[in-house]
C-alpha cells in the first residue's frame, strides 16, 4: 500500500514538473482566427466568390466581414448592389442596420432595423435574428428619441440610450 502511494505521489509530481517545464512553451490555441491573417486571404476570398455569384451567403458573408474590420461603406456597397431577392431577406435588412449605424445614419438605420422586425414578426427569421433584431430595433428607437444622428460624435448619448433600451427588450422566447 505504501509502495503504492509513492509511486502515485511520484507520478503526480513528474507530471507537475513537465507541465511547469512544458507550459510556457506551449501557446495558447486561439477560437477565432486572427485578423491579421483574416485580411488578406479570407477578404480576398470572400470578395472573390461574391464577385462571382451574389447569393445570401456570400453578401452576408461579405458584408459581415467589412463590418468586423470596421468598413461599414463597403459593407452597403455590398448589400446595395445584391440582387432583389436577397435585399428582401431579413439578414440583409439587420446587416444594413448595422452598417447604417457605423455610418452614423441612425434613422436610415432604424427604417432598416424595423424591415427586420417586420420580417421576424411574420415568422421569416431563425431565433437567434428575431432576438438580434429586437435589441436592435429598441436601441435604435431609444437613439432616434434622443436625437443623435451619430453615436460616434455623441457618445455619451449613445451609452444613454443604449442603458435606456436593455429595460425594454428582456427575454425574447425562442422558437
Amino acid at each position: 500500500m505504501r509502495f503504492g502511494l509513492f509511486v502515485a505521489n511520484g507520478l503526480v509530481l513528474a507530471g507537475v514538473a513537465w507541465a511547469v517545464g512544458l507550459g510556457p512553451s506551449v501557446k495558447a490555441s486561439r477560437l477565432l482566427p486572427s485578423p491579421a491573417a483574416a485580411v488578406s486571404g479570407e477578404l480576398a476570398e470572400l470578395e472573390a466568390r461574391y464577385a462571382e455569384r451574389r447569393t445570401p451567403e456570400t453578401v452576408t458573408a461579405l458584408a459581415a466581414a467589412y463590418l468586423e474590420r470596421d468598413q461599414p461603406g463597403l459593407a452597403s456597397s455590398a448589400l446595395d448592389a445584391a440582387p432583389r431577392e436577397v435585399r428582401a431577406l431579413p439578414e440583409h435588412s439587420h446587416l444594413a442596420a448595422r452598417a447604417l449605424l457605423r455610418r452614423g445614419r441612425v434613422r436610415d438605420a432604424l427604417a432598416a432595423a424595423e424591415q427586420a422586425s417586420a420580417a421576424c414578426a411574420a415568422g421569416a427569421c431563425p431565433a437567434w435574428l428575431e432576438a438580434k433584431s429586437a435589441r436592435q430595433r429598441a436601441f435604435l428607437e431609444q437613439l432616434v428619441a434622443a436625437g443623435v444622428e451619430d453615436p460616434r460624435a455623441d457618445p455619451e448619448a449613445a451609452r444613454a440610450a443604449y442603458e435606456r433600451s436593455t429595460s425594454e427588450v428582456r427575454v425574447v422566447a425562442m422558437r
